[in-house]
């Protein structure tokens, strides 16, 4: 397991209090100690085994497993910097989205942790909804699509191969609501966490009403509904147990946050009119926010802000990344060894080497609709690789697949842009894409616009952290905390010859997915 520590610099004040964010990712797991200007004072990081080994498409995780990370993270921070637990004054976290786990009476998980990367479906034949439901589905052309929101739906899946013990589940929660009860004792969570195949209304930012079509598409029971709090407001204290176990200390204020996805574009300037933000994590989106709730695409919902007034208007693609990641451990192993020679990543190795290789891969294109969705990219999706020839190597692959990453944020960047009816003025980047200067200067010639970054690279921590500073009132809004908190890094603009090659590219790639989707649907005819 890899550990990183990154000492305090200085020390707490009562005008300068520090704030934790613990942020549990999808490959590792951070505590991270912030002060009320923003500044990174003192970081440990764990990576953390995503998923458990098993079957082909399974991911799941024990509840125990991830509970220990998050101690272990939090002991390791006090044991390997010089921040004391008397200087903490408040925490929040913030998780990965869409990990179902099912808890008991008293918080305690009966369940694995099924990460959002399980791709196991429920059969395709559920209990029947009502026949206004199906009518009503059938009417707006949703009923191919809704049958997939229930296979993919993780409490349908349960419902099948775990019936018994889904019924004696007191709550259906996500990890974020299991982590907040080990933390406090107190099974809550926050509504800007409620982003899976759950119950939830996304205009209302609740639990949908009892008389909702959702309760009777998911095998779950409105008492089984974690209760949810908004962003900002105090979740609980530290609880003797977690204090005992971490080394924090017992009563410490516990602020609500959102999903990791959440906190990373508010603090990159999600909800201002003329930013859009994209992340480049294993999962890529793409977000605009504010105050109206607008979808993207008709009938893919909007998510929660962690500014209560606010959604997010997001278009994602499942496997961003993560794609990248993919390549080097099938196809890579060469260059894996180079990178350790060098004393580096695998993928800054990567993003250093394929900038050898022409803009547009030598006509290579990859689209990386390798997930399917409900409403985007639909259920018939698959990824692919068009265009090979004999001249083509491994670098041109890698390059392929971050151009087609970027194009496809592209697609929607313009769709946002009609929806929005002006152009953005600058496109903000995080994730662990954006540490990359090449794949920046990628992003601001695909797009054709401005693009920056943050100065910190833990956007979603720094969200987090600003939870914290409302919350224990040191700012009197989320506005104000990301104007004294963020502070914008390094602006990327495009380069004539570059745009003029990839508006080229896109015209191809966009043609791409058209031609081939009647391809997947004949060969996937449930869809």
């Amino acid at each position: 397991m890899t550990l990183t520590s990154t000492p305090a610099s200085t020390a707490s004040t009562g005008e300068n209090p520090y704030f934790l964010a613990l942020d549990y990712g999808t490959q590792s797991v951070r505590a991270l100690v912030f002060d009320r200007q923003g500044q990174l004072v003192a970081k440990r990081q764990h990576v953390v085994q995503p998923y458990r080994d098993g079957a082909p498409g399974e991911s799941e995780q024990s509840a125990d497993y991830c509970y220990r990370q998050l101690v272990d993270v939090v002991r390791g921070l006090f044991e390997h910097t010089q921040v004391l637990p008397a200087q903490i004054k408040g925490m929040a976290l913030t998780t990965q989205r869409a990990c179902t786990v099912l808890l008991d009476d008293a918080g305690q998980a009966i369940s694995p942790v099924y990460m959002w990367s399980d791709r196991r479906l429920a059969s395709d034949n559920p209990p029947p909804m009502a026949w206004y439901y199906r009518l009503g589905f059938f009417c707006v052309g949703l009923s191919r699509r809704i049958a997939y929101l229930r296979r993919a739906a993780k409490v349908n899946y349960l419902l099948e191969h775990q019936k018994d013990r889904l019924a004696a589940a007191d709550k259906v929660g996500l990890l974020s609501g299991y982590l907040i009860g080990q933390i406090t004792g107190r099974l809550v969570d926050s509504q800007a966490s409620q982003v899976a195949y759950l119950p939830f209304d996304y205009r209302r930012k609740a639990w949908a009403h009892s008389r909702s079509w959702r309760w009777q598409a998911l095998a779950c029971r409105p008492s089984q509904m974690v209760p949810l709090t908004a962003p900002t407001e105090q979740l609980g204290q530290v609880s003797e147990h977690f204090a005992k176990d971490s080394g924090l200390t017992p009563g410490l204020a516990v602020y609500g946050a959102g999903a990791d996805k959440a906190c990373e574009v508010y603090a990159a300037g999600c909800g201002e009119e003329d930013i859009a933000c994209i992340s480049l994590g294993s999962a890529a989106i793409l977000a605009w926010g504010g105050e109206r709730y607008r979808e993207a695409y008709r009938y893919l919902p909007a998510f929660p802000s962690i500014e209560a007034n606010d959604y997010i208007t997001e278009i994602q693609l499942e496997r961003g990344f993560w794609l990248l990641s993919w390549l080097i451990e099938q196809f890579g192993a060469q260059d894996v060894a180079e990178a350790s020679r060098l004393g580096i990543s695998p993928e800054q190795y990567i993003t250093q080497a394929i900038a050898k290789v022409p803009v547009g891969a030598d006509g290579l294109l990859l689209s990386p609709l390798w997930a399917q969705g409900v409403i985007y990219p639909g259920p018939e999706a698959r990824g692919s690789i068009v265009g090979f020839t004999p001249e083509h190597g491994r670098l041109h692959l890698y390059r392929a697949a971050i151009e087609g990453i970027l194009m496809t944020l592209k697609q929607g960047l313009l769709r946002l842009e009609r929806l929005k009816g002006s152009p953005f003025k600058v496109v903000r980047i995080t994730g662990g894409g954006a540490q990359s200067d090449l794949v920046m200067q990628m992003c601001a010639d695909i797009f054709n616009r401005p693009v920056e970054r943050l100065s910190l690279h833990e956007a979603s921590g720094l969200g987090a952290a600003m939870c914290c500073a409302v919350g224990a009132g040191i700012y009197r809004d989320l506005a104000s905390a990301r104007g004294q908190m963020c502070r914008l890094g390094e602006k990327f603009e495009p380069e004539a010859a570059h745009v003029a090659q990839y508006a080229r590219v896109f015209t191809a790639f966009e043609a791409l997915y058209p031609q081939i989707k009647p391809f997947f649907k004949k060969v996937n005819r449930q869809y």
